[in-house]
């Protein structure tokens, strides 16, 4: 699966670790689809322990792309405004290396919406995809840590979930029993971890649609 480096800006200052996030997530998805299509009956106890970890590499390595992504993207803007690929306004590039100490310690999706605004580009409607599924993957890796329950209250007061959320946007986990609890057993399947990586390249891909830069690295076809 190499990455395909098509309308990158070469940084040979700076490590664009982001690549790294979708390379992994990409090979832990495939890893886990690979052990779902075995026969259950020959599955050992490591081959699950395997597939668990597959699946949460997954996960860890797509919201890691999101958060990096947009952490190296505020520093490398000038850099490509000046690559001969679709420019922003001197004006806007300027805001947005300038607010970057302000926005640093923010939440991973906020800096993606203070983008857009210094930009003059479109803001993300949060309760419409794809805002909404990139913020579900990001709740499903704090559960994961420990830092966020599966169940919250929105902005408005109205009881919200992860499996509300999420339970008709791909299958359940094919080798958990459907007695076994929501989270972790049954979310945490090989479809769970598709549905991570193309909800990343979904977002990201529209982002930079939106902020009228090349799209970000991917795992292509082309060679590094």
């Amino acid at each position: 699966m190499p990455l395909d480096d098509g309308n990158e800006v070469v940084l040979a200052t700076r490590e664009r670790f982001y690549r790294q996030h979708i390379y992994s997530a990409h090979l832990f998805a495939e890893r886990a689809q690979a052990l779902e299509g075995r026969d259950p009956r020959e599955m050992t106890g490591e081959d699950r322990w395997r597939h668990r970890a597959y699946v949460t590499g997954t996960i860890f390595a797509a919201a890691a792309f999101f958060e990096s992504s947009i952490n190296e993207l505020y520093v490398e803007l000038k850099n490509l405004g000046a690559s001969g690929s679709p420019k922003l306004p001197a004006r806007e590039l300027s805001l947005l290396s300038q607010v970057w100490p302000d926005v640093q310690g923010s939440a991973i999706l906020h800096k993606y919406q203070v983008a857009l605004s210094l930009a003059d580009a479109d803001s993300y409607d949060e309760s419409k995809s794809p805002f909404i599924d990139a913020d579900s993957l990001l709740r499903l890796r704090d559960a994961l840590v420990g830092s966020a329950a599966t169940e919250w209250q929105d902005k408005r007061g109205k009881q919200q979930s992860l499996e509300k959320r999420l339970r008709t946007k791909f299958p359940p986990n094919a080798l958990a029993e459907s007695k076994s609890p929501w989270f972790p057993d049954r979310v945490l399947g090989a479809a769970c971890a598709m549905w991570a990586v193309k909800t990343l390249q979904t977002f990201s891909d529209d982002f930079c649609h939106r902020m009228g830069i090349p799209a970000r690295a991917r795992v292509g076809r082309e060679k590094v």
